[in-house]
Protein backbone atom coordinates (compact mmCIF):
# COMPACT_ATOMS: atom_id res chain seq x y z
CA UNK A 1 0.00 0.00 0.00
CA UNK A 2 1.18 3.49 -1.33
CA UNK A 3 2.22 6.05 1.95
CA UNK A 4 -0.02 8.56 1.84
CA UNK A 5 1.23 12.62 2.59
CA UNK A 6 0.58 13.92 6.69
CA UNK A 7 -1.82 16.93 6.13
CA UNK A 8 -0.83 20.17 7.51
CA UNK A 9 -3.22 22.80 6.57
CA UNK A 10 -0.98 25.87 8.23
CA UNK A 11 2.27 24.55 6.46
CA UNK A 12 0.71 22.79 2.60
CA UNK A 13 0.53 26.56 1.25
CA UNK A 14 4.39 26.62 1.85
CA UNK A 15 5.35 23.21 0.42
CA UNK A 16 7.16 23.41 -2.73
CA UNK A 17 5.12 21.49 -6.05
CA UNK A 18 6.39 18.48 -6.93
CA UNK A 19 6.57 18.23 -11.27
CA UNK A 20 5.57 15.53 -12.28
CA UNK A 21 7.86 12.94 -13.68
CA UNK A 22 8.61 13.10 -17.02
CA UNK A 23 6.98 10.89 -19.87
CA UNK A 24 9.61 8.05 -21.21
CA UNK A 25 10.56 8.48 -24.19
CA UNK A 26 9.30 7.08 -27.37
CA UNK A 27 10.99 4.59 -29.43
CA UNK A 28 11.96 5.62 -32.47
CA UNK A 29 9.80 3.24 -34.70
CA UNK A 30 12.12 3.72 -37.72
CA UNK A 31 15.05 3.26 -36.18
CA UNK A 32 13.85 -0.36 -34.41
CA UNK A 33 12.23 -1.61 -37.95
CA UNK A 34 16.05 -0.59 -39.34
CA UNK A 35 17.74 -2.33 -36.68
CA UNK A 36 15.79 -5.67 -36.83
CA UNK A 37 16.35 -5.93 -40.24
CA UNK A 38 20.02 -4.89 -40.32
CA UNK A 39 19.98 -7.96 -37.34
CA UNK A 40 18.31 -10.28 -39.63
CA UNK A 41 20.81 -9.62 -42.44
CA UNK A 42 23.75 -10.18 -40.45
CA UNK A 43 22.13 -13.49 -39.17
CA UNK A 44 21.49 -15.16 -42.73
CA UNK A 45 25.21 -13.35 -43.93
CA UNK A 46 26.57 -15.56 -41.06
CA UNK A 47 24.96 -18.73 -42.44
CA UNK A 48 27.05 -18.58 -45.93
CA UNK A 49 30.14 -19.64 -46.07
CA UNK A 50 31.70 -16.92 -48.16
CA UNK A 51 30.99 -13.79 -48.01
CA UNK A 52 27.93 -12.38 -50.08
CA UNK A 53 29.55 -8.98 -50.29
CA UNK A 54 31.71 -10.89 -53.33
CA UNK A 55 28.72 -10.50 -55.57
CA UNK A 56 28.29 -7.11 -54.65
CA UNK A 57 25.81 -7.57 -51.53
CA UNK A 58 25.81 -4.67 -48.86
CA UNK A 59 24.40 -5.17 -45.55
CA UNK A 60 24.31 -1.09 -45.30
CA UNK A 61 22.15 -0.82 -48.81
CA UNK A 62 20.26 -4.02 -48.12
CA UNK A 63 19.36 -2.90 -44.98
CA UNK A 64 16.98 0.00 -46.46
CA UNK A 65 16.04 -1.97 -49.48
CA UNK A 66 14.64 -4.55 -46.90
CA UNK A 67 12.56 -1.51 -44.78
CA UNK A 68 10.92 -0.74 -48.17
CA UNK A 69 10.30 -3.88 -49.68
CA UNK A 70 9.45 -5.51 -45.62
CA UNK A 71 6.81 -2.06 -45.78
CA UNK A 72 5.30 -2.91 -49.10
CA UNK A 73 5.28 -6.71 -47.67
CA UNK A 74 3.67 -6.43 -44.77
CA UNK A 75 1.01 -2.94 -45.48
CA UNK A 76 0.82 -3.05 -49.10
CA UNK A 77 0.66 -6.88 -50.59
CA UNK A 78 -0.14 -7.63 -46.85
CA UNK A 79 1.45 -10.86 -48.09
CA UNK A 80 0.48 -14.17 -46.64
CA UNK A 81 3.09 -16.90 -46.69
CA UNK A 82 2.13 -20.79 -46.16
CA UNK A 83 4.68 -23.24 -45.36
CA UNK A 84 7.85 -21.46 -44.86
CA UNK A 85 8.83 -24.41 -42.71
CA UNK A 86 9.50 -26.53 -45.16
CA UNK A 87 12.84 -24.12 -46.02
CA UNK A 88 15.39 -26.42 -45.37
CA UNK A 89 18.55 -24.79 -43.46
CA UNK A 90 21.75 -25.12 -45.74
CA UNK A 91 21.58 -24.93 -49.55
CA UNK A 92 18.87 -24.58 -51.15
CA UNK A 93 17.12 -23.83 -54.86
CA UNK A 94 14.18 -21.96 -54.89
CA UNK A 95 11.91 -22.47 -58.18
CA UNK A 96 9.23 -19.79 -58.45
CA UNK A 97 6.56 -18.92 -61.50
CA UNK A 98 7.38 -15.28 -62.64
CA UNK A 99 4.38 -13.34 -62.87
CA UNK A 100 5.66 -9.70 -62.28
CA UNK A 101 5.54 -7.81 -65.68
CA UNK A 102 7.71 -5.00 -64.65
CA UNK A 103 9.36 -4.89 -61.84
CA UNK A 104 10.03 -8.03 -59.85
CA UNK A 105 7.41 -8.23 -57.33
CA UNK A 106 6.85 -11.35 -56.88
CA UNK A 107 10.69 -12.17 -56.14
CA UNK A 108 10.56 -9.45 -53.68
CA UNK A 109 7.71 -11.13 -52.18
CA UNK A 110 9.70 -14.34 -51.48
CA UNK A 111 13.09 -12.96 -50.26
CA UNK A 112 11.48 -10.81 -48.01
CA UNK A 113 9.53 -13.74 -46.56
CA UNK A 114 12.54 -15.55 -46.29
CA UNK A 115 14.75 -12.97 -44.43
CA UNK A 116 11.45 -11.29 -42.36
CA UNK A 117 9.44 -14.46 -41.66
CA UNK A 118 11.68 -17.59 -41.83
CA UNK A 119 13.56 -18.87 -38.74
CA UNK A 120 16.43 -18.74 -39.26
CA UNK A 121 16.39 -15.55 -41.67
CA UNK A 122 17.85 -16.74 -45.25
CA UNK A 123 19.40 -14.16 -47.15
CA UNK A 124 17.93 -15.29 -50.74
CA UNK A 125 20.06 -14.33 -53.69
CA UNK A 126 18.02 -13.97 -56.92
CA UNK A 127 19.19 -14.99 -60.03
CA UNK A 128 18.91 -12.41 -62.65
CA UNK A 129 18.75 -12.26 -66.27
CA UNK A 130 22.41 -10.78 -66.83
CA UNK A 131 20.97 -8.46 -69.69
CA UNK A 132 18.63 -6.82 -66.88
CA UNK A 133 21.81 -7.25 -64.31
CA UNK A 134 23.85 -4.26 -66.85
CA UNK A 135 21.33 -1.87 -66.37
CA UNK A 136 22.55 1.16 -64.33
CA UNK A 137 19.87 2.04 -61.31
CA UNK A 138 18.27 -2.18 -61.60
CA UNK A 139 21.88 -3.85 -61.69
CA UNK A 140 22.86 -1.47 -58.99
CA UNK A 141 19.59 -2.56 -56.93
CA UNK A 142 19.72 -5.89 -57.22
CA UNK A 143 23.43 -6.42 -56.77
CA UNK A 144 23.41 -4.79 -53.06
CA UNK A 145 19.87 -6.76 -52.26
CA UNK A 146 21.58 -10.31 -52.63
CA UNK A 147 20.92 -11.00 -56.33
CA UNK A 148 23.50 -12.04 -58.89
CA UNK A 149 23.82 -12.51 -62.40
CA UNK A 150 21.93 -15.87 -63.36
CA UNK A 151 24.27 -18.37 -64.67
CA UNK A 152 25.33 -21.30 -63.94
CA UNK A 153 28.67 -21.42 -62.15
CA UNK A 154 27.98 -18.82 -59.91
CA UNK A 155 24.65 -20.41 -58.69
CA UNK A 156 26.47 -23.61 -58.47
CA UNK A 157 29.00 -21.47 -56.35
CA UNK A 158 26.52 -19.83 -53.80
CA UNK A 159 24.55 -23.59 -53.20
CA UNK A 160 28.16 -24.96 -52.49
CA UNK A 161 28.70 -21.99 -49.96
CA UNK A 162 25.21 -22.75 -48.36
CA UNK A 163 23.30 -20.34 -49.63
CA UNK A 164 19.53 -20.00 -50.48
CA UNK A 165 19.05 -18.81 -54.38
CA UNK A 166 15.97 -18.25 -56.01
CA UNK A 167 15.57 -19.14 -60.16
CA UNK A 168 12.64 -18.36 -62.46
CA UNK A 169 13.24 -21.56 -64.39
CA UNK A 170 10.56 -20.09 -67.06
CA UNK A 171 13.17 -17.29 -67.92
CA UNK A 172 11.83 -13.80 -69.86
CA UNK A 173 9.24 -16.31 -71.67
CA UNK A 174 6.80 -15.46 -68.58
CA UNK A 175 7.52 -11.68 -68.94
CA UNK A 176 5.64 -11.55 -71.96
CA UNK A 177 2.40 -13.69 -70.94
CA UNK A 178 -0.72 -12.56 -71.65
CA UNK A 179 -3.23 -12.03 -69.06
CA UNK A 180 -5.14 -14.38 -70.70
CA UNK A 181 -2.69 -17.03 -70.10
CA UNK A 182 -1.80 -16.27 -66.53
CA UNK A 183 -0.53 -19.01 -64.36
CA UNK A 184 -0.14 -21.18 -67.07
CA UNK A 185 3.63 -22.13 -66.89
CA UNK A 186 5.65 -21.57 -69.76
CA UNK A 187 8.58 -24.60 -71.17
CA UNK A 188 11.22 -24.91 -68.08
CA UNK A 189 14.90 -24.34 -68.80
CA UNK A 190 16.86 -26.96 -67.76
CA UNK A 191 19.84 -24.81 -66.11
CA UNK A 192 18.71 -25.15 -62.86
CA UNK A 193 18.25 -29.15 -62.88
CA UNK A 194 22.31 -28.94 -64.06
CA UNK A 195 22.40 -26.74 -60.73
CA UNK A 196 21.02 -29.09 -58.25
CA UNK A 197 22.28 -32.27 -59.74
CA UNK A 198 25.82 -30.35 -59.25
CA UNK A 199 25.51 -29.55 -55.73
CA UNK A 200 23.04 -31.79 -54.42
CA UNK A 201 20.68 -29.06 -53.12
CA UNK A 202 17.35 -29.91 -52.64
CA UNK A 203 14.94 -27.76 -54.63
CA UNK A 204 11.91 -26.02 -53.01
CA UNK A 205 8.76 -25.12 -55.31
CA UNK A 206 7.56 -21.72 -54.33
CA UNK A 207 4.37 -20.13 -55.77
CA UNK A 208 3.48 -16.63 -56.20
CA UNK A 209 -0.14 -15.51 -56.50
CA UNK A 210 -0.92 -12.13 -57.12
CA UNK A 211 1.89 -10.96 -59.63
CA UNK A 212 -0.63 -11.86 -62.85
CA UNK A 213 -2.66 -9.54 -61.68
CA UNK A 214 -0.61 -6.82 -60.12
CA UNK A 215 0.64 -5.40 -63.43
CA UNK A 216 -1.68 -6.69 -66.66
CA UNK A 217 0.87 -7.02 -69.73
CA UNK A 218 -1.16 -5.12 -72.83
CA UNK A 219 1.36 -5.01 -74.60
CA UNK A 220 5.35 -6.42 -75.51
CA UNK A 221 6.82 -4.22 -78.47
CA UNK A 222 9.43 -5.45 -80.89
CA UNK A 223 10.49 -1.63 -80.97
CA UNK A 224 10.60 -0.80 -77.50
CA UNK A 225 13.08 -3.94 -76.63
CA UNK A 226 15.21 -2.95 -78.91
CA UNK A 227 14.83 0.60 -77.91
CA UNK A 228 15.70 -0.18 -73.73
CA UNK A 229 17.80 -3.29 -74.98
CA UNK A 230 16.11 -5.66 -72.71
CA UNK A 231 15.25 -8.98 -73.71
CA UNK A 232 11.03 -7.90 -72.62
CA UNK A 233 9.25 -4.33 -72.31
CA UNK A 234 6.49 -4.79 -71.03
CA UNK A 235 3.61 -2.12 -71.39
CA UNK A 236 1.11 -2.34 -68.20
CA UNK A 237 -1.89 0.07 -67.30
CA UNK A 238 -0.31 0.82 -64.39
CA UNK A 239 3.45 1.65 -65.71
CA UNK A 240 5.58 1.00 -62.88
CA UNK A 241 3.60 1.11 -60.15
CA UNK A 242 1.56 -2.26 -58.86
CA UNK A 243 -1.85 -2.81 -58.35
CA UNK A 244 -2.52 -3.71 -54.31
CA UNK A 245 -2.78 -7.27 -55.00
CA UNK A 246 -3.00 -9.42 -51.93
CA UNK A 247 0.23 -11.52 -52.52
CA UNK A 248 -0.30 -15.51 -51.62
CA UNK A 249 3.09 -17.25 -51.01
CA UNK A 250 3.35 -20.99 -51.13
CA UNK A 251 6.47 -22.66 -50.51
CA UNK A 252 6.48 -26.27 -50.91
CA UNK A 253 7.94 -29.87 -49.91
CA UNK A 254 11.56 -29.88 -50.89
CA UNK A 255 12.56 -32.28 -53.60
CA UNK A 256 16.07 -34.30 -53.36
CA UNK A 257 17.51 -34.75 -56.88
CA UNK A 258 20.35 -37.29 -57.46
CA UNK A 259 21.73 -39.58 -60.06
CA UNK A 260 23.84 -38.53 -63.34
CA UNK A 261 22.59 -35.65 -65.36
CA UNK A 262 21.52 -37.42 -68.95
CA UNK A 263 19.39 -35.62 -71.00
CA UNK A 264 16.96 -37.74 -70.50
CA UNK A 265 17.14 -38.12 -66.37
CA UNK A 266 17.47 -34.09 -66.56
CA UNK A 267 14.20 -34.03 -68.55
CA UNK A 268 12.04 -36.01 -66.46
CA UNK A 269 13.35 -34.40 -63.35
CA UNK A 270 12.32 -30.68 -64.62
CA UNK A 271 8.82 -31.87 -65.75
CA UNK A 272 8.56 -33.17 -62.08
CA UNK A 273 9.58 -29.94 -60.35
CA UNK A 274 7.04 -27.98 -63.22
CA UNK A 275 4.36 -30.34 -62.23
CA UNK A 276 4.89 -30.05 -58.62
CA UNK A 277 4.54 -25.64 -59.15
CA UNK A 278 2.12 -26.33 -61.13
CA UNK A 279 0.08 -27.95 -58.56
CA UNK A 280 0.87 -25.70 -56.01
CA UNK A 281 -0.37 -22.97 -57.56
CA UNK A 282 -3.54 -24.09 -58.81
CA UNK A 283 -4.20 -25.19 -55.00
CA UNK A 284 -3.12 -21.61 -54.30
CA UNK A 285 -5.87 -20.11 -56.63
CA UNK A 286 -8.57 -22.20 -55.51
CA UNK A 287 -7.86 -21.02 -51.92
CA UNK A 288 -7.88 -17.42 -53.04
CA UNK A 289 -11.19 -16.04 -52.19
CA UNK A 290 -10.52 -12.33 -53.85
CA UNK A 291 -7.79 -10.64 -55.87
CA UNK A 292 -7.13 -8.03 -53.49
CA UNK A 293 -8.75 -9.55 -50.03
Amino acid sequence: MSAQPARWPDLAPQLPEIPPAPAPPQPDRARGWRAAVRARLLHARALELEPPEHYGFSVRVATWLFMITGLLYRRYFRTQVFGLENLPQGPVLLVANHGSHVLSWDGANIVSACLLDADPPRLVHGMAEHRLMELPLLGYVARRIGAVDGRRPECIRLLRAGAAVLTFPEGVRALARSFHDRYRLARFGNGFMHVAMATGAPIVPVAAIGGEEEAPLIANPAWLRRLVRTPVAPITPTIVVPLPVRYRVYFGTPIQVSGPPTPERVSHEVERVRQELAILIERGLAARTHVFF
